[in-house]
């Protein structure tokens, strides 16, 4: 077999819930690179917070923050970032609604002090142990935030989006806990772009590639590639843009993917 180009979402696709990996999936990982093929990250994350569990299996290249950064021979080949003037519109947006909001750029993730909850001190103290800090002060006119998520705004994320929808898109996260929280991503920036950067940096076609994910932000991925596979724990609405539906995280879904596609 020509060897693939394989795109992979982390939460909900390589780790789970736990951010725990299963060892069916690093056996799958292992004997797919052992066969020839590429493996890439496709994340919503930039890759300084990529879960631990995943240090062992040396992910160096691929398409972080939804699109919006892209790594690939170990360097920065493409990265970009609101404007300041649309960083301070969504800052003001998110205040406004009352969303508790982490700011992600290339620097780490930052908790937004002025409407933080006790109620997210997990969140706070898992963002902190990964480098990220907690932002006392609200800065003002950033230019180097790609990408935010947020929780319990007083607004569905659709009245969000309509309000700021040109500037941004909103979706639900891989792990929804409600409607009124999401990750807001620059508009015009998704996955697919940022694997089209990877295919143009290796000269590479995009017939050669498959996506694996199972959140709404892995849906241009899934209708860009050659193959598109959504988790058994996906959205509906995902699995409706996939070519395959394989089992769930759990019951050892990528293994399976990685077996049925013959990449191992």
């Amino acid at each position: 077999m020509k060897p693939k180009f394989v795109f992979l979402d982390i939460d909900g696709t390589l780790v789970d819930k736990l951010e725990t990996i299963h060892p069916s999936t690093v056996t799958a990982v292992e004997l797919a690179r052992r066969n020839g093929h590429k493996l890439f990250i496709s994340s919503g994350r930039y890759k300084g917070i990529m879960p631990r569990c995943l240090a062992p299996l040396e992910f160096t290249d691929g398409v972080f923050a939804a699109g919006a950064n892209v790594i690939c021979g170990g360097k920065v080949i493409y990265n970009r970032t609101f404007s300041p003037e649309n960083y301070d519109r969504i800052i003001s947006a998110l205040i406004r609604h009352g969303a508790f909001t982490v700011i992600e750029s290339q620097l780490g993730d930052d908790v937004l002090g002025e409407t933080y909850r006790e109620e997210f001190a997990m969140m706070r103290k898992w963002i902190l142990s990964l480098g990220g800090k907690f932002l006392e002060q609200t800065p003002k006119s950033l230019s180097n935030v790609g990408k935010f998520v947020y929780k319990s705004a007083d607004c569905t994320n659709e009245e969000l989006q309509k309000e700021l929808g040109d500037i941004c898109t909103i979706v639900t996260m891989s792990y929804p806990d409600s409607s009124t929280g999401g990750e807001i991503m620059q508009a015009g920036v998704n996955k697919s772009v940022g694997i089209h950067k990877v295919l143009e940096h290796y000269c590479a076609d995009v017939s050669d590639t498959i996506a694996i994910g199972d959140g709404a932000n892995d849906i241009e991925m899934l209708d860009l590639c050659g193959i598109g596979v959504a988790m058994g724990n996906a959205a509906e609405i995902v699995k409706q843009h996939a070519d395959i539906v394989t089992d769930r995280i759990e019951n050892d879904g990528l293994y399976k993917a990685f077996n049925m596609l013959e990449l191992i």
